[in-house]
């Protein structure tokens, strides 16, 4: 628990300290940091990390909602590999069909490598520190759940990217983002937890490019 805690704080301080820099500069609507921006992801993250790391709400939540996905005995379907990138997918489909997004191609391409570096090291560097075992057992690299992370992250930039004019499109993007967190349950590689800090920190992510955006140029 003191391992995640410490976490927490430091991904919280670096998400603050990169808001304030950016919030110092004129550059925009989609840049400027807000503390309401921070409000969905950490909360999601804290709410996942006390359902994962205390023993009590580990047993009663988690261990109660896998045993019960996996009563009757389901193959797995894990269509859950290719539809986490589909909601960061449809962000250039979508402007490729002429909708007009809120950045330029070359500014869309380095917001999507910005965000995937973003989850490629703090997904990892949480997994291989907290190093939880998977609900199957053996390995111990469950939280948080990568998958949801992705699908989140993507979703997130879908919605900064679609959500102030089609609402609608951001909508679509959370709840393929959430189908995603279920089917990673329901396949049972992943407990709610996961998902659920495996949620707030796409959401992180995508929010900490965003931010930093005005230094690489946007």
């Amino acid at each position: 628990m003191k391992k995640t805690i410490i976490i927490a704080s430091l991904l919280l301080s670096i998400a603050f300290a990169w808001g304030q820099r950016s919030d110092s500069l004129s550059c925009g609507y989609n840049h400027q940091f807000s503390f309401g921006q921070a409000i969905a992801p950490a909360t999601l993250f804290t709410c996942g990390a006390i359902v994962a790391e205390v023993p009590s709400f580990h047993q009663n939540i988690d261990f109660a909602i896998r045993d019960r996905l996996q009563a009757d005995g389901h193959p797995r379907f894990e269509i859950e590999d290719y539809l986490q990138f589909a909601p960061g997918v449809s962000v250039f489909v979508l402007k490729s069909f002429g909708l007009p997004s809120q950045h330029s191609w070359r500014d869309l391409a380095s917001l999507s490598v910005s965000c995937s570096l973003f989850q490629l090291v703090i997904c990892n560097g949480i997994k291989y520190t907290v190093r939880e075992e998977r609900p199957y057992g053996g390995v111990f690299n469950s939280f948080p759940s990568g998958h949801t992370m992705t699908a989140f992250m993507c979703a997130e930039f879908l919605r900064r990217e679609y959500g102030k004019d089609y609402p609608g499109i951001a909508v679509a993007g959370y709840t393929l983002a959430t189908g995603v967190g279920f089917m990673r349950m329901y396949n049972n590689r992943h407990y709610l937890g996961d998902v659920l800090a495996g949620a707030g920190l796409g959401i992180l992510c995508t929010s900490l490019s965003y931010w930093i955006a005005p230094y690489l140029r946007f």
